[in-house]
């Protein structure tokens, strides 16, 4: 493609600069979006700002320069009638130059600047701007969001509320605006001209105006459907092939075949309605336009034969009568796209436009961590805000963890350690009580500095697409390769990394790990998640099953390594192999919420309660506890 003249290119560059669509939130913040459909497309309109204005501007001169385009028509062929009636063949230069500046230089320049609007400000930028901005919404949503739908309906949904709030703002500024002013021009020249050339169009107008109400919400509706079904048709595949291996190591190829196949028939059953209600309406519409003709034709004819009308009127009449029918297909189109548009936005209101529940107070302040102590007061938390005691997460739990202490947290599959943690990194607020670091209430502090001074390491743990550096250096980018060499080395993945190689050539440090770390195994992915933790250096430390996904040579090895990391911070430790925590400072034994045992494993062991009983199964009651220094 060849490039552009330069003066031509500044001005493509100067339009195209007008919109920033990263610039910061206007007038909102951006952990709030908007709850309704029509407050985030206000939302938008306003982050657009004075394009629009001009958008409008240039859509009224051009319906302007339509309507007097047909009247100059009529001008020139009595203009010519006239002449030919006198024999004189004198022509009125003065018609036939308004004719020329209207078609060449009048059109032409502010098309060429409403396309530059339209193209280069508008189409360019706004589709970018509602996807950055809706990015940033649902990536600071609650942790919830995540966990209540599917991954890709999600992603999904952030680009196509881009698509579809560009494509509204490209209907209403551009083509439907364009067709009321058009027909509110007509209108407005037949009755000055002579109210009964009016009288047509304006009873169309009426049939239009109430066929169109009438499809309305059947569309409405009908595109709501279909976004609902393209967007479950989506998150079905994602899910199918983000869990590809499970797929397939229970034979369930077919039966997923026929999960994507139902959201597809379902697509196919909703798209039907809505092109049955289109096909409808373009019918009739058809119908109304014959009609419309027909009578401006009518009444043109019988104004002539009454004197009351000229040819070049009646000219006039039929070229603006067949125009408002091309005009008024368009606009039937436009109101399809603008009900599937809608319909989209209402199902991108109800997946993503939820208040976020965890947020920074306006006077939070950074957390300042100076010896690492963590005071849990009187907690208590129950997924979905129950408040039920008996179906709390955690119930009335008092903690104090002193700076430097090694707690060890135990307990049944469910009895709440895991909440405890989340709660602590502030992921869910508390029903009641307070956690305090140092003495400050985590709920008064910014949650980025919250996080920031805790290391966690889980049993699930994720890799994200991106390289083995990368992923190392996520919770501490700064930190310089000879630091995060040493990481790896202290969690044993020097051991395999220079080995990787993945799809593209690319090996090593270099090397990318799949969706979620999958080209990894799993004791790989722990250790890459370990080095993370190590090279991030936080003074408080949590371990939830750290090392379940190790084999017991390498976990030694580990063992060894968090021993040094551990030194001088503070440790919560989860873990359902015993022995791995059996030799921290105090172990807490949870049930149901509640702490209902703590001291040292040897005490514990001797009280004979539910840490003597887990551990006597996990031994198989042949250790010799009194000989078992692990206390």
């Amino acid at each position: 493609m060849p490039s552009l003249p330069s003066p031509i290119a500044r001005l493509f560059a100067w339009f195209e600069s007008r919109i920033d669509p990263f610039k910061p939130t206007a007038g909102l913040h951006p952990l709030t979006p908007p709850t309704t459909k029509w407050r985030i497309l206000r939302f938008f309109l306003g982050e657009t700002g004075w394009p629009l204005a001009v958008m409008a501007v240039l859509t009224l001169l051009l319906s302007l320069i339509e309507v007097v385009l047909p009247i100059s028509i009529g001008w020139l062929i009595d203009a010519v009638t006239a002449a030919d009636k006198s024999g004189s063949r004198v022509i009125d230069w003065r018609i036939v130059v308004l004719f020329i500046l209207l078609l060449l230089v009048a059109r032409p320049l502010v098309t060429f600047l409403a396309q530059l609007v339209r193209n280069q400000v508008l189409s360019r930028n706004i589709g970018t701007l509602v996807r950055w901005r809706t990015h940033e919404f649902v990536a600071r949503a609650d942790i919830s969001f995540f966990q209540n739908d599917f991954v890709g309906r999600i992603a999904t949904k952030v680009t196509q509320t881009g698509q579809a709030i560009r494509s509204l703002i490209r209907l209403f500024a551009d083509q439907l605006l364009f067709v009321a002013l058009y027909m509110a021009g007509v209108v407005g020249y037949l009755l000055v001209r002579h109210p009964l050339f009016a009288a047509p169009l304006i009873v169309w107008t009426v049939a239009y105006a109430i066929l169109v109400y009438a499809y309305v919400p059947k569309s409405r509706a009908a595109a709501r459907e279909v976004a609902d079904t393209a967007s479950v048709f989506s998150g079905r595949l994602v899910d199918g092939y983000s869990n590809y291996l499970t797929v397939r190591l229970f034979t369930a190829s077919t039966r997923e075949d026929a999960y994507v196949r139902e959201a597809l028939e379902s697509g196919i059953t909703a798209t039907g309605k809505q092109m049955r209600l289109l096909t409808g309406l373009s019918s009739l519409l058809t119908f109304l336009n014959g009609l419309l003709l027909a009578a401006s034709g009518l009444v043109g004819v019988l104004l002539w034969s009454h004197g009351l009308a000229t040819p070049g009127d009646i000219a006039s009449v039929i070229a603006m009568t067949l125009q408002i029918q091309q005009l008024s297909r368009l606009a039937t189109m436009s109101l399809s796209d603008v009900f599937e548009s809608v319909g989209t936005l209402d199902d991108t209101v109800r997946s993503l436009s939820r208040p976020q529940l965890v947020t920074d107070r306006p006077d939070a302040k950074p957390l300042a961590v100076t010896g690492g102590g963590v005071e849990f007061d009187h907690v208590g938390f129950g997924y979905g805000g129950g408040r039920d005691g008996s179906r709390r997460a955690i119930d009335a739990l008092t903690l104090d963890i002193a700076p430097g202490e090694r707690i060890g947290l135990v307990g049944r599959s469910g009895a709440g350690k895991s909440t405890l943690v989340s709660l602590l990194l502030r992921l869910y607020d508390l029903d009641q009580g307070a956690i305090r670091i140092d003495g400050q209430d985590i709920a008064g502090v910014t949650q980025n500095s919250l996080r920031a001074a805790v290391g966690v390491v889980t049993q699930d743990t994720s890799l994200l697409h991106r390289s083995i550096r990368d992923n190392i250096k996520y919770g501490r980018p700064t930190a310089s390769d000879e630091e995060m060499y040493a990481a790896v080395s202290m969690a044993h993945a020097d051991e395999f990394i220079p080995d990787l190689v993945d799809g593209k050539g690319r090996f090593g440090y270099d090397a990318y790990v799949g969706e979620r770390g999958v080209k990894l195994s799993g004791g790989q992915r722990q250790r890459i998640a370990i080095a993370r933790v190590l090279l991030k250096n936080a003074p408080i430390l949590v371990l939830d099953e750290a090392t379940s996904a190790l084999d017991s040579d390498v976990e030694a090895a580990i063992q060894e390594s968090l021993g040094v990391l551990m030194e001088g911070k503070t440790v919560i430790a989860i873990a359902h192999r015993l022995s791995t925590i059996a030799r921290m400072d105090r172990l807490v034994v949870m049930d149901r919420g509640r702490i209902v045992e703590m001291g040292s494993h040897a005490e514990l062991v001797a009280s004979g309660g539910l840490y003597a009983g887990l551990w006597s199964r996990q031994t198989g009651g042949f250790l010799d506890l009194e000989d078992e220094d692990v206390g």
